[in-house]
């Protein structure tokens, strides 16, 4: 595999609430993450920045997984524990109250490959055939709202609340944990905050995603260009991982 993040202030926003990680286990399995923290000030960049250094210090001290059973225990045990975590930090300070992260992430493993997504942060894949799809579902209200037939994805773009979230780590008691096993081959994954998928056009996404002219590393940079070509008016975190080569 090769890997290549970054995270991108942006050219509007103070700070970056976005936080990502690439790490790997005791045997080699490879966990990557992006968050994007909510919660006015800098509580976002404390509840994103949170989640991913609970991660990396969990699952770099892990020593495998026996089966899919005990991987997805796994997965589901630490975002409990790190969802309480985070809960009761933001009872520490008054400026942390309400902060929260969404969490989208992929372990590529010896028992299989798993995306993971709470929130509005995504997942998407280039599969072998050169198809180019968004593998997670976001966790927001118009997201529901097209689910229930009331808006088109149209109309979701515009929508005066189409940046309202429904799930995230730290904000509420009980979370849904949305988890996708991928079975396919994939010539690699595409993590990404809102800052990308929520101002380039998906279109455009596709194209740089499925040109067969570019490297991996060059559409990771495209990518994130582009978001500043149209404003840069969130924070941008790309991870991409490439499912074939050496490790970077």
């Amino acid at each position: 595999m090769k890997t290549y993040g970054f995270t991108d202030r942006g050219l509007v926003r103070r700070n970056n609430q976005d936080s990502y990680i690439i790490a790997y286990n005791e045997i080699g399995d490879l966990l990557a993450v992006v968050c994007d923290g909510i919660g006015g000030g800098k509580s976002g960049d404390v509840a994103s920045n949170f989640i991913v250094r609970y991660f990396s210090e969990h699952f770099s001290s892990n020593k495998g997984f026996t089966d899919k059973d005990d991987l997805l225990l796994w997965i589901q045990t630490n975002l409990k524990m790190a969802n309480n975590q985070l809960f009761a930090y933001s009872t520490t300070k008054k400026e942390y109250a309400g902060m929260g992260t969404t969490f989208v992430g992929l372990f590529v493993t010896k028992v299989g490959k798993f995306v993971v997504n709470i929130g509005d942060s995504r997942a998407y894949a280039l599969f072998s055939n050169n198809v180019f799809n968004q593998l997670s579902e976001d966790h927001t209200l118009v997201q529901e709202m097209i689910n229930q037939k009331e808006i088109t994805k149209e109309m979701a773009k515009i929508h005066e609340q189409r940046h309202y979230i429904t799930n995230a780590l730290g904000v509420f008691d009980a979370i849904k944990i949305d988890i996708f096993n991928i079975v396919e081959d994939v010539d690699f994954f595409l993590l990404c905050s809102d800052g990308l998928h929520g101002y380039v056009d998906q279109e455009l996404i596709n194209d740089i995603a499925c040109n067969k002219n570019l490297s991996s590393k060059q559409k990771h940079r495209i990518l994130i260009d582009s978001s500043l070509a149209v404003g840069g008016y969130d924070n941008i975190t790309v991870v991409l991982i490439e499912m074939k080569g050496e490790n970077s």
